[in-house]
């Protein structure tokens, strides 16, 4: 059984094997979405998942976390999981770090450099255990 040690090892391992510009994402599988119905055969949007990803930016990796829906993300997120995220070290759309990011994607992020590689997999895989996810279904995609 996959625990989420075993998944902050593996994420920490692709992370320091990133080349510049690649990222990967590890996250819950999407779920197959309805048929397409009414006239115009439109399909409903697919349920939202957790997820992570991160991507090398030269010497630095850039995470974001599947952001609150009381920020515009796709999760349902009570404030005292949103604190939790917070105290985790992860910011909101809007929000400045020492690098000068300040992405306004609606998901939560960090920037850090890629020499603690192991502290990024650790706040991705703390934040996953947080928000519920389970580590024996977490699925993996890297590219670039």
């Amino acid at each position: 059984m996959t625990s989420w040690e075993d998944v902050r090892a593996r994420l920490e391992s692709e992370l320091l094997t990133l080349d510049d510009g690649e990222f990967v994402v590890v996250g819950e599988p999407e779920p197959a979405r309805p048929p397409a119905r009414g006239l115009l055969r439109r399909r409903p949007a697919p349920e939202p998942t957790r997820y992570v990803q991160l991507r090398r930016d030269g010497d630095h990796l850039y995470a974001e976390c599947v952001g609150a829906t009381s920020f515009g993300g796709d999760w349902d997120v009570d404030e005292v999981t949103h604190e939790r995220m917070r105290d985790l070290g992860w910011l909101v759309p809007g929000e400045q770090d020492a690098t000068g990011m300040q992405p306004s994607y609606p998901n939560y992020w960090k920037v850090l450099p890629r020499a603690e590689a192991g502290r990024v997999a650790t706040a991705c895989t703390d934040a996953l255990a947080l928000l519920g996810a389970d580590p024996a279904t977490v699925e993996w995609r890297r590219d670039s």
